[in-house]
C-alpha cells in the first residue's frame, strides 16, 4: 500500500498560495488534528501561510519569533520596492537577521510535510514555489538520568533519554573529535524516525559505515515506531536467533568506547537506547563498573559475570543429567544427584520453576514501585515455601533455578540473558528426555548456532573462532588503560 509520504514523491509546491493551502488542509487534517496550525499572514503585502505542530514550541518564544519575522520581513520588502526578490535573498536575510532559530528552503512538498509534521515552522509565500523552514522546535523532554541498567557504583550518572539531540550532545560531550560524524536519516514510510548514524571518520572502517547507512535507508516498514528494536531486526534482518548482534546502551560512555574501538553507533529518535554495532559474544560480557574500579578487580568481575552466564545456561540441565546417572556417581557428589521422589517429574519441575522465575520478572516490570516489595514476598511465598510443602518441586531444582536466575541478572547484557533463558528451557526438555546425550547435543545445537550467527558480516564467536589470541586476551582481560595500544582488528579499524 502507497503511503502518504510516498505518494508525495511527485508532487511540488505550488506558487499559488491558496493551492498550497488547499491541499495541505486535506493531506493534514487541518481543522480535524487539532494539534496541527496554520496561520495565515500579510506582512507588507507579502501574503504567507505558516504551518506548524503544536507542543514542539513555547508560546512566548513562538511570538517574539512571528514578531521578529514581521520586522525584517517588511525591512527586505522595502529595500526591494520592485516586490521582486528570489526566495534564496530572503532566506539569506533571514538567517542573519532573525534571531536564534535556523532558517534554509525547501522545494520538494515531500520534505516540507516531513518538517511540518517534525515541528518547525514552515511557510509558504504566495508567488513563490518554494517554503522557507525555520526551526523552532524545542522537543519535549524528561531530564537526564542515571540509566536504568548499567548501573555503576563510581562514574558517570547520565543516560541516554528519547530526545535524539540530546543523546548526540551526551556523544560528542565526551568526543570533541573533529572527525566524529553524525549524519541524520529518515527511517519508516509512516512514522519518518529521526535516525542519526555516529561513527570516527578516520577509525571506523568505510565498507561498515556504508553497510549501515544501507540497510538503515533500505528500511521500509511503517512500524520503527516502536524504536531500537525494529531498527536491529532490519539492521542483521534477525529472524529467530535469540542471540543479540549489538549491543543496547543507556550509557554515553559506552557508546563514546565502541566508536573509538571503530564500531558504529545508531541513536534512534524516541529511544532512551543506543544501537552499538556491530558485536561478537564476548563484548556482552563487558560492564561499565569494569572500568571504574583497578585493573586486577575488572579481570575477576569478567570471570565471574562469565562464570554466571554459563550456570545461567547450563545448571539446571546438568543438575537433571546428575540425577539420571545419580548410581553412577562418586560418594562426594552423590548428595547432588539423589533429589526426592516427587508425582511430578524434575524436568518437569524445572520448567515450571523456569515459568516461575519468568512471571516474576513479568510481574516486577508491571508492578508499580510502591506495591513492588509487596510483590516479592508474595513470590517467595508461592515459588518456594508453599511449592515445595505442596511437592510441587524439590528443594534442589528451587536451588539450581535460583542461582539460574540470580546468574541471569547478573549477566551485563539483557539481551544475552534473555537468549540463555531460552536456551536453558530448551537444555532442560533434552536432558529430561533423553539425560545426558540429550544434554550434550544440546550444547553441540548451541554452539552450532553461535558459530553460524554473523553480526553484520563479524563471526560471532571471535576471538574464539576464528582464534585471535591478543583479540581474546583484551575481551577476556580488562588491561591497564595505559597499555591499551590497538584497537580491534575484528571491526577493521582506519588507525
Amino acid at each position: 500500500m502507497t503511503t502518504a509520504m510516498e505518494s508525495l514523491e511527485s508532487i511540488i509546491i505550488s506558487s499559488s498560495l491558496k493551492n498550497n493551502d488547499d491541499f495541505l488542509k486535506d493531506l493534514l487534517g487541518i481543522g480535524v488534528s487539532w494539534d496541527l496550525i496554520a496561520k495565515p499572514f500579510v506582512f507588507a503585502d507579502v501574503k504567507m501561510t505558516a504551518y506548524t505542530a503544536n507542543g514542539y514550541f513555547l508560546t512566548m518564544n513562538m511570538v517574539l519569533i512571528v514578531e521578529n519575522l514581521e520586522m525584517t520581513i517588511k525591512e527586505f520588502v522595502a529595500r526591494h520596492p520592485d516586490g521582486s526578490f528570489a526566495m534564496a535573498d530572503l532566506a539569506h536575510y533571514l538567517n542573519v537577521t532573525v534571531g536564534f532559530v535556523q532558517v534554509q528552503i525547501v522545494s520538494k512538498m515531500k520534505d516540507a510535510v516531513r518538517f511540518i509534521l517534525s515541528g518547525p515552522l514552515v511557510i509558504f509565500i504566495d508567488g513563490y514555489e518554494d517554503a522557507l523552514v525555520i526551526d523552532t522546535r524545542i522537543y519535549p523532554m524528561r531530564g537526564i538520568e542515571e540509566p536504568e541498567v548499567e548501573r555503576v557504583v563510581r562514574g558517570p550518572r547520565d543516560g541516554f533519554t528519547e530526545t535524539m539531540l540530546m543523546n548526540v550532545a551526551l556523544i560528542r560531550r565526551r568526543l570533541r573529535d573533529p572527525r566524529l560524524r553524525i549524519e541524520l536519516l529518515q527511517i519508516g514510510t509512516r512514522s519518518q524516525t529521526d535516525v542519526s548514524l555516529v561513527y570516527l571518520q578516520d577509525v571506523t572502517d568505510d565498507r561498515l559505515v556504508a553497510q549501515f547507512r544501507k540497510k538503515l535507508q533500505s528500511i521500509s516498514s511503517d512500524i520503527v515506531s516502536m524504536g531500537e528494536q525494529s531498527v536491529t531486526e532490519w539492521l542483521g534482518r534477525v529472524k529467530w536467533n535469540p542471540y543479540p548482534i549489538v549491543r543496547f546502551t543507556e550509557r554515553p560512555d559506552v557508546a563514546a568506547t565502541g566508536l573509538l574501538e571503530g564500531q558504529v553507533v545508531v541513536i534512534v529518535d524516541t529511544t532512551p537506547e543506543a544501537i552499538v554495532g556491530p558485536t561478537t559474544l564476548f563484548h556482552h560480557i563487558h560492564h561499565p563498573e569494569d572500568y571504574h574500579v583497578y585493573p586486577a578487580v575488572g579481570v575477576y568481575m569478567r570471570v565471574v559475570i562469565l562464570t554466571g552466564s554459563l550456570l545461567s545456561l547450563l545448571s539446571p540441565s546438568f543438575f537433571i543429567v546428575l540425577a539420571t546417572a545419580h548410581n553412577h556417581l562418586p560418594k562426594a557428589l552423590s548428595f547432588l544427584g539423589t533429589p526426592k521422589n516427587l508425582p511430578l517429574p524434575l524436568g518437569f519441575q524445572f520448567l515450571l520453576a523456569q515459568l516461575g522465575v519468568d512471571l516474576f520478572e513479568r510481574a516486577v516490570i508491571n508492578t508499580p514501585t510502591a506495591l513492588g516489595a509487596a510483590i516479592g514476598v508474595v513470590a517467595a511465598l508461592v515459588f518456594g515455601q508453599f511449592a515445595v510443602m505442596m511437592n510441587l518441586v524439590t528443594p534442589e531444582v528451587l536451588v539450581f533455578m535460583g542461582t539460574a536466575a540470580i546468574a541471569q541478572f547478573a549477566t551485563s547484557s539483557r539481551e544475552l540473558a534473555a537468549a540463555n533463558r531460552l536456551m536453558r528451557a530448551l537444555l532442560i526438555v533434552l536432558a529430561w528426555l533423553f539425560g545426558g546425550i540429550g544434554y550434550a547435543a544440546g550444547i553441540i545445537f548451541i554452539l552450532i548456532v553461535l558459530g553460524r550467527t554473523r553480526a553484520m558480516g563479524i563471526p560471532y564467536l571471535w576471538p574464539v573462532v576464528p582464534f585471535d589470541w591478543r583479540g581474546l586476551k583484551s575481551l577476556i582481560v580488562r588491561p591497564p588503560l595505559y597499555n591499551v595500544k590497538n584497537r580491534s582488528r575484528i571491526f577493521h579499524p582506519k588507525d
